[in-house]
């Protein structure tokens, strides 16, 4: 491989290695990490394609994915919010180029793996950042802490969905770096258990059903590894973790049954109601804000916004049910991907796709990093699992 594509490629890497923890540094006129990172590894990468003079042929995700962006772009002629619209335009224009790096560079398993940890080790990174504030008690939320600039619930899922990344490459390494993979779970939980997320929390013991699904192909120090983390982490929510946080997730079975899962529903109402004028156009991407203020009125918090607080509900009111209906053929796509995958990969994306679908219920996640990075991670696993049928990897016939 050509110097210049490997420092694309490394480029790339940085940029996912950042994700988690974007928030917790901004630069000027630019904003997150991430951001910065992910523009200059487009421009790099870009350009090692062309040099290259090789552009990977488009599969039907990221088809999909260009006609969901397309479809947000084009409801600024009817928003309700025109301003919000033109900068989610933006943020999905950033996103579709990630979604279209990565399926262009990651050719190959070895790829796939560089950036699992780059995930799994950037999530770790912001571990660090939250067991920091923690520690000089800077609450995010009342005795909720997350890495900086991050929301408790937001930050909880973000690490949650590292948790069968890294049981994964622990199952699949046989060296000594298993043990890495082991131990940082463990550190994920504790970061997860200190944010008070209920939703985390339950995304995380789906995602810890890899390990079930896993049984048969591992070896006896993964299952009992497995099965102790499982175990200390439902002991936590009884006796080890702090008991503020024990307390707000012992609510759980009450507030889904009883409660209003901390004022959602009514959000939720009113999203329903705004839907029933815009029902197949949608009131505008981003505008979901503007959309509720008859019934919830203007947030009298500075800089707060009502929004959907379900991912699934945000694209079916922002976008009507024209764009929800390319949104579930972009996510039905990538099930049918994971599907046919060899029988731990498609484990592995099918719960970790469970256990983002489990944490966006509660949160707006239709823009965020994480969604589009899952997605091309699925899109580009699948392209990979039929490769060796055709004669080895694109990036082995480089090496």
């Amino acid at each position: 491989m050509k110097t210049f594509e490997r420092a694309a490629w490394a480029l790339l890497c940085a940029f996912v290695f950042t994700i988690p923890w974007e928030k917790s540094v901004w630069v000027p006129e630019v904003g997150s990490i991430a951001r910065l990172l992910g523009m200059v590894a487009f421009a790099a990468g870009g350009l090692a394609a062309l040099r290259a003079r090789r552009l990977r042929r488009l599969n039907a995700a990221l088809i999909f994915a260009a006609m969901f962006v397309a479809w947000s772009a084009a409801t600024w002629w009817w928003s309700l919010d025109p301003g919000a619209t033109l900068r989610r335009m933006r943020t999905f224009a950033e996103l579709l180029a990630m979604f279209w790096l990565i399926w262009d560079s990651c050719r190959g398993p070895r790829r796939q793996t560089h950036l699992m940890q780059a995930y799994i080790f950037g999530a770790t990174a912001a571990c660090g950042l939250a067991f920091w504030r923690y520690l000089h008690h800077e609450q995010t939320y009342y005795l909720r802490y997350a890495a900086s600039g991050f929301d408790p619930n937001d930050f909880g899922l973000v690490l949650a969905l590292a948790v069968p990344l890294a049981l994964y490459l622990a199952l699949k390494e046989r060296s000594a770096l298993r043990w890495l993979y082991l131990a940082i779970v463990p550190v994920l939980l504790a970061a997860i258990l200190l944010t008070a997320s209920r939703a985390s929390l339950i995304a995380t013991f789906v995602a810890f059903t890899f390990s079930v699904f896993a049984w048969r192909a591992a070896d006896a120090t993964f299952r009992v590894v497995s099965l102790v983390l499982i175990a200390a982490l439902a002991l936590s929510l009884m006796r080890f973790a702090p008991a503020p946080q024990r307390k707000r997730l012992a609510t759980i079975p009450s507030e889904i049954t009883q409660g209003t899962l901390h004022d959602r529903t009514r959000i939720w109402k009113s999203g329903l109601k705004a839907l029933r004028g815009h029902a197949i156009l949608g009131v505008g991407s981003g505008a979901y804000p503007k959309a509720v203020e008859p019934w919830l009125g203007k947030p009298t918090v500075a800089g707060f916004q009502y929004v959907a607080h379900n991912t699934f509900l945000s694209v079916l009111v922002e976008c009507g049910a024209a764009g929800f209906l390319v949104y579930v053929l972009l996510l039905g796509t990538l099930v049918l991907y994971a599907w046919t995958m060899p029988p731990l990969e498609r484990w592995l994306w099918l719960v970790t796709g469970a256990a983002w679908a489990v944490g966006v219920c509660t949160l707006t996640w239709e823009h965020y990093k994480p969604t589009w990075l899952l997605m091309a991670m699925i899109a580009t696993g699948w392209a990979d699992a039929w490769r060796p049928a055709r004669g080895g990897s694109d990036e082995d016939a480089r090496s």
